[in-house]
Parts: structure tokens; sequence; C-alpha cells
């Protein structure tokens, strides 16, 4: 329990250093965050994120989540056990995606199992949903 709490609060922080300089990750999962051997957190791949303009009122809240010089228009990038619900059904998405997924990632660090899962990616989606 101290450990995920420790790991917990150092995600959160890291998510909250992103959002300061106006990036939505998109993608947090477990396998995008690592420990070091001396206990530091680390959020990676970014690979999947968005810039937005903090200091606007939207707080990047037009922000698709989709990318047509990234793939084919309309097609949903993210993994689909820690994606909002709004990111799932394309529509447009803000840093509250980011804290959607840092919930379900606390989640399965204190139960040992998935928040939302499905036999395919359908029937994820439609859990989350």
């Amino acid at each position: 329990m101290r450990k995920a709490i420790d790991f917990g609060v150092q995600i959160a922080r890291g998510l909250a250093a992103a959002h300061d300089r106006g990036i939505i990750h998109r993608d947090l999962k477990p396998a995008n965050i690592k420990v070091r051997d001396d206990g530091t957190v680390k959020v990676l791949d970014f690979g999947l994120a968005k810039a937005f303009d903090p200091r606007s009122a939207s707080s990047g809240a037009n922000v698709p989540t989709h990318d047509a010089s990234a793939t084919e228009m309309g097609l949903i990038l993210g993994t689909a056990h820690y994606m909002a619900p709004e990111q799932a059904m394309g529509k447009p998405s803000d840093k509250r995606v980011d804290v959607w997924a840092f919930g379900v990632v606390l989640y399965e660090m204190l139960t040992g199992r998935r928040a939302f899962d499905g036999e395919d990616v359908s029937g994820i989606v439609a859990a989350v949903l």
C-alpha cells in the first residue's frame, strides 16, 4: 500500500508537471511508467502527447484525441484499458483524460487487476463507456 501511494504521488506530480507545461500525455498506462532502482518513478513515452496552451481558458479542451497527420482521420489513439470515455468515443479531450488514466492505473496498483477488461478492444471500450 505504501509503495502504491508513493508511486501514485510521483506519477501525479509527473503528470502535473507535463500539464503545467501544456502537454497532455494521452496514453498513461503501466507500460509507460518505470521505477528506477532508487524508487524514483518516471512517466515515459509521450508519443501520443498533445500540446495545449496552459494559459488558455480551455486547458486543452479542444485538443482532439486523434491526429490526422499521424494516421487516417477518425482513428482513436491510446490504450483501451486506460482511455477516458471521451477519448474512447473520439471526442475532443483535455488533461482530464490523463487524470482518468491515472485513476485507472492507481486502481490497478492497489487491486492487482484491471479496472476495465473485455475479450477484445470492443469489449474493453464498452466496459469503459
